[in-house]
């Protein structure tokens, strides 16, 4: 089978030790675009191959559709601004017939200076005065309805981005689980963020940029048929190529932004899987493979995207040929209708300026256009979810029996099912069940044989492929499914927490918690049942404490005893425990068990337990097998059977020896009942020392965690106070970023560039080129006229391809040179992540959720700052220096003139930057909250479904994103107010020029005609620095993601995973020692967790430790993986301190299984090979067997091939553990740290694995965290702790002699079985 099967986790060694030299921080990482993976091929091929995926992929929707959710409002707007674009676009040419005016004063006076000089002068003061009166009333206009189109256009952006936020959550919440199981939650979260952005950026004010362009090129036409509609009959044979361009255009770059965004969405769920596992992914040093497999789907990504920049790049650079083609032909052809009689100079002049502003408008509109491709690329898989129908949907609240009171008579009748995910894996073969009214039923079994199927069943996660559920004799489809989940409670195997405080995360255990919330004392009832309220009223802030997100400031058992008191405030119909009491302490575990079996009383319950001793009380005992029911009966009824439920109790007892002569020790004689009395009076106070301990807790960190958990208006304001002062930092920052990654630009940035300043100096050389052109049109020689005609065609023409060229660069190479800066950064930030000790992953600021939105997010705005803003930058500047050259060459007055007044539309789109730049940096903080809210959610959403509490965080995330929505719209007015003034400074600063450029000839310091040429000049580099207002607000965007950016690569990591120096042993023997640690977790740095704990693990030995929840135990674990540092004392492994060891080295040499493992979102193989990359398939095999997983993957469809899901959402508990063991095994570590690692198997599995487990032992140094003390009883020093100190230590029959904290935990876990 080895020889035979494909191994799906070999490829992971040749893509480390490729990844491995790229890990420095010196820009060596794919600094060329040949540095492509091979097996990602030609980009040509690689688009051919996902061809494929055009099945499943959704088109790009349709440009009405990307409005499909505005309201009446924002239909309005639009609307409004629709007609204001058109009016703004048509001020160029309705300027150029102002413009044409002023020609013909311009050729008047030089007829009239002739016959009489005075009267010539006092003409021309006087019209010139006329027309720029004219253009300043054309500048108010174009002040007035340029603000309107941008005010118009944003506020309807606004409001739809919100909806279409609002409303793709909403769906998401509304979907059945079986579609989250089909899904990644970092692909919805980057969705969420950087789709919904892109969509809203496209049906804003870029949508009316694009009405402005176009208006302005259909404006100039109609002006040009108007003028001399032969001429312009003639120029229209080059608009269909035009369209034709921009077609194609269109279509392709929609189609490939739909894969890019995808591979982007990809990659998001890597991070989001990544970052969410952080721990697994340190302990088993795979950083390097992450990044390996995140640097693959990126560049999928960048491969996109570069053959995205190259067809947007040719499509624009043909446009801008065939524009200025177009003035050829108008030129020749005019020329010769000239000489024929049929126009006159000032017909051919107005024709040929308004068709050149016209192209040169309709050209500017491709940044514009490629906005609203993408907004539509994006609008696909946005809108595909939101229009999607959940068969279950428990949002529906009108379809369906209303499930007001349930009596809990449950029945399965013949049931099939399958995972939809893995349709061809059955999971439930015949399964009958029946549980009467208020019985308490226990389901037991081996891992993954159905268990908790079950209840997903219950709960009607699923439907089920064949048979029917019922409840109180209703079909279980008939049901309201939100009613249904109302009536029951669950209490799961990992217990999920929500980034909010203890008292809110109870009472949303609550049926109705917005209408009928339950009082404090309720609060407080339910917790104390849930033996939760002691260590609760010893923290600083009580129930006011935040948990952190998924409960991560908390211990296991604190968790759970909040999950069980959540479930206990519902008052459920029909309760579910699932494993509920799995991640207690014995101490705990019976007086929770307790309550549990008082709050089981006249109520359905259904447990699912491995602890035997947990429902050895119940009414009936269900043993599964192999998706069937195969036993059933009392606890006593199926010993006597001596069967499978016989042989699970026998794996879980104690030494019976033992016990046996502790009750039968004369001198220790005690009354059974005395004892019991005792027992509970000894675990009061152990939870009550527990309790007080908590009061070291510091306020520092839940103020600090509240203070970050406010609302989204709490930051605008302290935003506001600094945004100039921020403003100014950020933009040093954007220049340094861009600097910093000028490397792997240069390939295609520094032709790019050339190519910019040739297409900057092509704009204000070809008005020169039109003005000439048009004075030859009045020479009167024939020969003359014929050699200029010739020859300024032929100049026409070469411009013409010259400026294809250049926009070509100035696009197409730009994007190359973005998609290369994007990828190494993308990479760096990743990489940098990597280097990040654990506690940095801690605080609520960097859940998974946010840094997954905050990659998303900052890396595009940069990628907008290459793309976009540089070339057009460039181009524009170098328009300017060129106008200035050639101004200077005819006329120095009219230079120093346009100087003076383009530092004015400089101020004005500072102005309108100014105004976005503090609505950038809290729009910024509130989507990365939103997304990190939302990836919390989604990730658990099997927890919200059961709690019914969807409507709540659709509230909560609807607040959060409505908090800036007011702020962002009077941004957008003032930002608004800006764009309109910068697009009247052009028209006001060439009134301004004309009339003094007039007054300069006037007084006699310049020549008409070397005036008009200098005018012409500037006037066209003043149009194209007006131009440049339609991409200013996409500076503060890239500047606040500056600061973002290197706030993470300027941070010095405590604990860098990838940090090659320290010291290595010859021979690691698995010696480890702990002397005098002292620790407390950098989230809660007043916490002291360990208070001075001393012991030592030698060569082969096992070493427990026991021990209370929360008293220190897994942190002693984390400790020796150096995944933290202690704060005072020495942990040392081979007599060498953790600190001087090269951490990679040192993390090789060992292997943990932990509590809740962790499994990735891909083979089972891979998964196992994890632990060792480099391992062959029948290692991976040999661990499988060693596990006691080998049968179960043999037997699935595609064996080892298998994907788990994420996190191993499509294996059990008990399925997930057994590989998260064969990973451990795998790597033959000489130190193994088992961290509960049967806590979720059955008891059959326990003991084979143990027994496996203790073979392992005896080879190498075993430290092992455990519960069940059945686990550890055998092994060679049991270390007891107790509030972060050891107490006791010794081997299990020397603590049991003692009688001390280790006897107590032994008295409860004593299962009797008679043989």
């Amino acid at each position: 089978m080895a020889d035979n099967r494909p191994m799906s986790a070999a490829p992971m060694a040749p893509d480390i030790q490729d990844v491995t030299p790229r890990l420095s921080f010196d820009n060596q990482f794919l600094e060329k675009p040949d540095d492509l993976p091979e097996k990602l091929g030609d980009l040509d091929e690689l688009t051919e191959d996902t061809d494929s995926e055009k099945t499943v992929d959704p088109k790009p929707v349709s440009i009405f559709r990307l409005f499909q959710f505005a309201t009446k409002l924002d239909i309005v707007l639009s609307l409004a601004g629709t007609v204001f674009s058109c009016a703004a676009g048509a001020v160029a040419p309705v300027m150029i017939i102002v413009l044409s005016g002023m020609i013909s004063v311009v050729l008047e006076y030089d007829v009239q200076k002739a016959d009489d000089l005075d009267a010539a002068n006092a003409y021309l003061d006087e019209r010139s005065r006329h027309y720029c009166l004219l253009f300043l009333i054309l500048g108010l206009v174009s002040w007035a309805v340029s603000f309107a189109l941008n005010a118009c256009w944003a506020i309807a952006a606004e409001n739809q981005g919100l909806r279409i936020r609002k409303l793709y959550y909403t769906s998401i919440m509304r979907q059945d689980i079986g579609w989250f199981d089909t899904v990644k939650p970092g692909e919805l979260t980057t969705r969420i963020t950087k789709d919904v952005n892109l969509i809203q950026d496209g049906v804003g004010e870029k949508f009316g940029f694009v009405f402005m362009n176009i208006a302005g090129f259909l404006t100039a036409f109609i002006i040009a048929f108007v003028k001399g509609w032969k001429l312009t009959f003639i120029c229209l044979c080059v608009v269909p190529f035009i369209i034709a361009a921009g077609g194609y255009l269109d279509v392709s770059v929609t189609r490939m932004l739909i894969f890019a965004q995808d591979k982007t969405a990809k990659s998001g769920a890597i991070v989001d899987e990544v970052f969410s596992g952080i721990r697994t992914v340190m302990a088993f040093n795979g950083q390097e493979r992450e990044i390996a497999r995140y640097d693959e789907t990126i560049n999928e990504s960048y491969a996109y995207g570069r053959k995205v920049g190259r067809t947007f790049g040719v499509c624009v650079g043909i446009i801008q040929f065939f524009i200025f083609l177009l003035n050829c032909v108008g030129y020749q052809f005019g020329a010769w209708r000239l000489r024929e009689g049929d126009y006159t100079v000032e017909q051919v002049l107005n024709v040929l300026l308004v068709l050149l502003i016209g192209g040169t408008m309709l050209s500017a509109a491709a940044p514009n256009v490629s906005a609203i491709a993408m907004a539509q690329s994006s609008a696909a898989k946005v809108f595909e979810v939101i229009d999607r129908k959940s068969h279950i949907d428990p949002l529906d609240t009108e379809t369906g029996v209303m499930a007001k009171k349930i009596r809990g008579n449950i029945v399965f009748r013949n049931v099939y099912f399958n995972y939809p995910s893995r349709p061809d894996v059955p999971v439930l073969k015949g399964f009958d069940l029946e549980i009467r009214p208020g019985q308490n039923v226990a389901l037991v079994g081996s891992s993954g044989c159905g268990k908790s199927t079950t209840i997903g069943l219950i709960e009607r996660f699923y439907d089920p492929a064949e048979g029917a559920i019922t409840i109180d004799g209703i079909d279980i489809k008939e049901y309201n499914i939100g009613s249904l989940r109302q009536r029951i409670g669950i209490v799961t195997q990992e217990p999920v927490l929500f980034a909010t405080t203890i008292r809110q995360n109870i009472i949303w255990g609550a049926i109705d918690p917005e209408n009928n919330p339950p009082t404090d004392e309720e609060v407080i009832e339910a917790a104390q049942t849930a033996n939760a309220h002691a260590f609760i009223s010893q923290l600083p802030d009580g129930y006011d404490t935040l948990v952190g997100e998924g409960g991560a400031l908390l211990s296991g058992g604190q968790k759970q005893r909040i999950a069980i008191a959540r479930a206990v405030i519902r008052n459920p119909d029909v309760l579910l425990l699932d494993e509920a009491t799995s991640a207690l302490d014995t101490a705990s575990e019976r007086l929770v068990q307790d309550a549990l079996d008082k709050l089981s009383a006249n109520r359905t319950t259904i447990s699912i337990a491995h602890r035997l001793s947990t429902i050895r009380n119940c009414d009936q005992i269900y043993v599964v097998h192999e998706g069937a029911v195969s036993e059933n009966g009392t606890h006593n009824e199926l010993v006597k059977c001596n069967g499978e439920y016989a042989a699970m109790v026998r794996a879980q007892e104690l030494r019976q020896a033992v016990r046996n002569k502790l009750e039968n020790d004369s001198a220790d004689a005690i009354n059974v009942e005395d004892e019991e009395g005792d027992v509970d009076e000894l675990i009061a106070k152990e939870l009550k020392e527990q309790a007080l301990d908590l009061k070291s807790t510091t306020r520092q960190t839940t103020d600090s965690a509240r203070h970050d958990s406010t609302d989204a208006a709490s930051a605008v304001s302290s935003a506001k106070s600094s945004t100039a002062a921020k403003g100014q930092s950020d933009i040093r920052m954007l220049i340094r970023l861009l600097w910093q990654y000028k490397r792997p630009m240069m390939r295609s940035g520094i032709p790019g560039a050339i190519l910019s300043i040739f297409d900057g100096a092509i704009q204000p050389c070809f008005a020169l080129l039109c003005v000439r052109a048009m004075q030859s049109l009045s020479l009167t020689n024939p020969s003359d006229i014929k050699h200029d005609i010739t020859l300024y065609g032929n100049l026409f023409l070469v411009f013409a391809v010259g400026g294809a060229l250049a926009m070509f660069g100035r696009i197409g190479l730009f994007h190359y040179a973005g998609e290369d800066a994007t990828r190494k950064l993308r990479h760096d930030l990743f990489v940098k992540y990597m280097t990040f000790e654990a506690g940095f992953f801690d605080d609520e600021k960097h859940a998974p959720g946010a840094l997954t939105s905050r990659i998303a997010t900052d890396t595009e705005d940069f990628n907008k700052i290459v793309c976009s803003v540089i070339s057009a930058g460039i181009s524009a500047a170098m328009a300017a220096m060129f106008a200035l050259i050639i101004s200077f060459i005819f006329d120095w007055h009219v230079a120093l003139l346009s100087m003076a007044c383009w530092p004015i539309q400089c101020y004005a789109q500072y102005w309108q930057a100014r105004a976005t730049w503090g609505s950038s940096l809290r729009l910024r903080t509130v989507y990365t909250k939103s997304g990190q809210s939302a990836a919390e959610t989604i990730r658990n959403i099997k927890i919200v479904a059961t709690l019914r509490r969807e409507e709540t965080f659709i509230r909560l995330f609807n607040t959060m994103n409505e908090a800036p929505h007011a702020d962002s719209v009077r941004g957008s007015l003032l930002s608004s107010i800006g764009f309109g003034f910068s697009m009247a400074c052009q028209v006001f600063v060439n009134a301004l020029m004309f009339y003094a450029g007039c007054q300069f000839v006037l007084r006699g310091w310049v020549s008409m005609s070397d005036m008009f040429n200098a005018l012409m000049v500037t006037m066209m580099a003043t149009f194209l620095l007006g131009i440049l207002a339609q991409i200013v607000p996409m500076i503060p965007k890239g500047a606040a993601a500056a600061r973002g950016i290197f706030e993470t690569l300027d941070r010095k990591s405590r604990i860098n995973g990838l940090e090659t120096t320290g010291s290595e042993v010859d021979s690691f023997e698995g010696n480890v020692g702990f002397d005098n640690i002292k620790f407390s977790y950098p989230i809660r740095p007043d916490t002291t967790i360990l208070k001075g704990i001393s012991f030592e693990a030698i060569m082969g030995k096992r070493v427990a430790l026991v021990g209370a929840s929360g008293s220190g135990k897994s942190t002693s674990i984390l400790l020796t993986q150096r995944l933290y540092d202690a704060n005072s004392g020495t942990v040392s492994v081979e007599e060498l301190n953790v600190r001087d060891w090269n951490i990679k080295a040192l993390r090789d040499n060992m292997a943990i299984v932990s509590q809740e493992p962790i499994l990735f979102n891909s083979s089972i193989a891979d998964n196992i090979a994890y632990g060792k990359p480099n391992a062959t398939m029948q290692e991976i095999e040999e661990a499988a067997k060693e596990a006691n997983i080998y049968n179960f993957v043999r037997n699935l469809p595609d064996g080892f091939d298998t994907n788990v899901g994420q996190k191993g959402g499509r294996l059990s508990g008990g399925q997930k553990q057994r590989v998260a063991i064969a990973r451990a095994l795998v790597r033959k570590p000489k130190l193994l740290l088992l961290d509960e690692a049967t806590a979720a198997l059955d008891s059959r599995s326990e003991k084979v694995v143990q027994r496996v487990l203790d073979e392992a032992s005896k080879e190498r140094t075993t430290l092992t965290v455990a519960h069940r003390l059945s686990t550890i009883q055998d092994c060679d020093m049991i270390v007891v702790f107790k509030n972060g100190r050891i107490v006791e230590r010794g081997t299990h029959d020397e603590l049991l002699a003692l009688k001390g904290t280790y006897h107590l935990l032994v008295e409860q876990q004593s299962l009797q079985v008679a043989n």
